[in-house]
This record gives C-alpha cells, structure tokens and sequence, in this order.
C-alpha cells in the first residue's frame, strides 16, 4: 500500500446526490460533507459536484458561472452551473429543471435526471479548469461515471480513461431503468448490452458502478463482508464477490466540529468527560422540551422510521421497555404506518413517551446529549453516525450486531450489542442495560465511549492510501 505522503497535490473529484450542509436526507450527506474537507487537510485539491436543488441548506448562495452543453439522449442540453467554496473544497452546483423539486429524490423518473447529472459532472469540472487525477463516484446516483470514463463518449479532454472509486453508502438502493432508455440518455455505445451495466435485463446504476470501478469502497469493514453475502447483498452479492481485494471497507468518520458536546450552539448547557455536569443540565431540559416525567433513564431514538432501521422492532418493544422504567424519545420521519405506530404508542404512554415526527437537527442534538442511552436497533447499517454521536456525546447505545454497528460498539464496555433483529432481543439489551444506569460501571462506560477519535483524519488517510494504489506510479 502506498504512503499517504504521495497524494499530496492529488485532484480528487467527488460527485455525489447529497452534500451537507447544503442538501442531506442521510449519512451521504454527512459523508460528502466531511470527507473532501478533511482530505483537502491532508493536500489533495478536491472539487465536488452535486446537484443544485430547489432549496439549499446552510446559507449557500452559489455564484451562478454559466450554462454547460450536456451530452444527453439525442443530443446537447445546457445546464447551468454554479460555484463556492468552503474549508478548502470548491463546490459546483448542477442546475437544471430536473432538481427545482421539493424532494431531492423519490420520483418516478429519478434514474433519468441521475442520468442527466452524470453526464454534467465531468463538464462542470471541465468549465472551472478541474481535469481529476481520480474521480469518486458515491452511490447509484453517481454510478454511471465510472462506465463513462471507461466506454463513454463525449467527455472533456483528459477525463477518458480516468481511474475511479466507487463507495456504496445503501446496497438497498440501486437505480434500476430500461436500459435502452438509459443507453439512450446517458448516449452510452450498444455494446454495453451484457456488461456490469445489465442486471436481470434492466440497468442497474449501482451494479454498473461497481462493476465499472478501479476500487469499490463501503462505508466499514464488516459491512464490506455483508455485502457478499445473500442476506445483505439485495442481489448483488455475486457481483461483490467477484471483486475480492477490489472490494475494501473503510469505517465512516465524524465530523467533529458538528459534534462536540463542550461547543455544541444547540445545547442548554456544554459538557466533555472531564466535567459531566453540563449534560445532567441537558437531561433535565430534555425531559422539560418534551414533557416526559423524571424516575428513569432516557433512551433516545433519532432516525429514519424504516423497516432497515428496525423501528417496527422498537415500537413493538414500547411496552416492555416502559414497564422497565425507561423515557422514549423519538425523532424522526419516514414511513407512514410506522409513524403512526409511534404516535400510537406515544398517546398510550404519556410521560413516558415522546414523539417528534419531524426534521430538527437542533433537536436531535439535544436527543444526543439529553439521553443515557441511544437505540440503534437496525436490520442493516452500513455504518451509522447515530451510534458515533451517541458515543461522543456520552450516551450509550444499544445497536443489533450488524454493519458498521458492531464495527464500533464493543458489548458492555462502550454501548451493548444484540444479535438477533427481534423486539425481544432489542428488549433484553435494554434489560440489560437498565440497572447499570447511575452506576459507576455506567460512568466508566460513557468514559470509554467518549475517548474515541472519532474524527475524519484516519478515514481520509485510509481513502488517501487507496487512491495511491489505483493510479500506481501516477499517485
């Protein structure tokens, strides 16, 4: 493996769906969001390009430098394209109809617009003078970049040919079209029929990017190996397989300066493991904020409501977990029929159990540090922030062995660890975890938890040692 020391000067091109703080519905956000930052620390000169939704979050106001022909089905189509910078990473915001939605994504024909973003990334880099020594394609919204730079036609001088990594954030989501259609927008050549592109008889983007790839990364180690095989792969454990050492898992950081328990703005009150007062303080303004009664320790949830985050599990354990003497407070959106599963199950437990079924970052922030303990019980986690926060914020979490969960949590010395996707399962943890609360074995747990780096410096040097290894002499 190649010294970190020679990707200094290194281009790097991320292309992702989502960057935060500027779009993010999950942890690609978070990812895109912190990874070309702390790589740029390192001495790469990193540019990322992602679309330009309706709505933009934290306060950008990108500087509009013009349209861009986009090669696209028939022919050409202009695409607007703007530009800031922060932390040392340039960002280029893909303007078009296609992302003046409500939604970042979600639609019908969002396999279309992803195809028309593809094809705009490479050009928007060329408009600003960014010719990558590597491109970093993220997810199924990014995945035909690696089949462009290697078959593709039309593409800006010195893109063809390009090395690439792919990162799979969520195997759940795929990208799958017809794929004619999508030969036709992406003006792809016929002979792609049969190759990595083609999965039973539709395209699939993801399958096509890992295919295509030079290196396949995830998001941790043993969700690399869940990945091969059938229970985790979604129809793609094969193609996983067949990648051997193509295929490595790299362990998600945190970005330290959002999550920070002694300079959180978010707080009442501001704590590190030197001095724990300041989160007594946000425990009991918590428990305040969402009227829920003192007398037992506080498990809070923050999280998508799906079925991969286990939160049928958890509702279905309420009761139980009730009966235990525990304070439920929920946060989050997502399924219908779970959150009115949760607003059920707050209405039956008042005082006991809150439920917010929004997006509140300042919120959740207070969930992190005004808990004792943080639920985790998902059926797959590729990596999960949620545990990492938990951890840095001195709130121990209960997570099911899967992913990134068991990558990061060891089982009664920073967090507890269950095995099975059940709601008995998840409450035996809970069981477990209860009357060690307020107890010196807890405080020397939250210790532990607490003095982990978490931070994104180890995960970029890994990144950094990777991209060595695919350009060889040219790193």
């Amino acid at each position: 493996m190649r010294s970190p020391r020679y990707g200094r000067g290194v281009r790097v091109l991320h292309v992702g769906a989502e960057v935060a703080p500027f779009s993010k519905t999950g942890g690609l956000g978070d990812v895109l969001g912190a990874l070309p930052a702390a790589q740029a620390a390192l001495g790469l000169e990193v540019l990322v390009v992602s679309p330009w939704y309706a709505r933009l979050g934290g306060e950008a106001r990108p500087m509009w430098i013009g349209d861009v022909a986009v090669p696209y089905a028939g022919g050409e189509e202009p695409v607007g394209v703007g530009t800031l910078e922060r932390d040392g990473v340039r960002y280029l915001f893909v303007g078009h109809a296609d992302f003046s939605r409500p939604e970042a994504y979600g639609y019908d024909d969002d396999v279309r617009r992803f195809a028309r973003f593809c094809r705009a990334a490479p050009v928007a880099a060329a408009r600003v003078g960014f010719v990558p020594d590597l491109v970093h394609a993220h997810d199924w919204h990014a995945g035909l970049l690696p089949v462009l730079l290697e078959r593709g036609w039309h593409l800006p001088p010195g893109f063809p040919g390009r090395p690439s990594v792919t990162t799979v954030h969520n195997v759940q989501y795929q990208g799958a079209a017809p794929l004619a259609h999508v030969l036709h927008w992406a003006r792809l050549p016929l002979e792609l029929v049969g190759s990595h592109l083609e999965h039973e008889e539709e395209a699939n983007l993801l399958r096509a990017a890992v295919g295509f790839a030079d290196l396949v990364t995830t998001v941790s180690p043993r969700y690399a190996q869940e990945l091969t095989e059938p229970a985790y792969g979604f129809g793609l454990d094969t193609t996983f397989r067949a990648l051997g050492r193509r295929l490595v898992g790299i362990l998600n950081g945190l970005d330290t300066r959002v999550w920070d328990p002694a300079n959180d703005p978010h707080l009442p009150a501001a704590y590190d493991a030197g001095d724990m007062r300041g989160k007594a303080a946000c425990r009991g303004a918590l428990l305040r904020e969402l009227d829920l009664e003192e007398g037992g320790p506080v498990l809070g949830v923050v999280s998508r409501l799906a079925d991969q985050k286990g939160i049928d599990l958890l509702l279905e354990a309420v009761p139980a977990l009730v009966a235990q003497g525990w304070r439920l407070a929920l946060l989050g959106r997502g399924d219908a029929a779970l959150e009115r599963d949760a607003k059920t199950a707050a209405a039956a437990a008042p005082g006991r159990v809150a439920v917010r079924l929004t997006h509140d970052e300042a919120l959740a922030h207070r969930i992190y540090a005004g808990s004792d303990a943080l639920a985790v019980p998902s059926r797959f986690e590729p990596c999960g922030l949620a545990q990492l926060i938990a951890q840095r914020y001195g709130t121990l979490p209960l997570v099911r062995a899967t992913g990134g969960l068991i990558d990061t949590v060891a089982h009664e010395r920073d967090g507890f660890v269950f095995e099975d996707a059940s709601a008995p399962a998840f409450v035996g943890a809970a069981a477990l975890a209860r009357p060690r609360w307020g107890t010196p074995a807890w405080a020397r747990m939250q210790a532990r938890a607490m003095a982990h780096d978490r931070s994104w410096e180890a995960s970029a040097r890994a990144y950094l040692a990777r991209y060595g290894d695919v350009m060889g002499d040219d790193a």
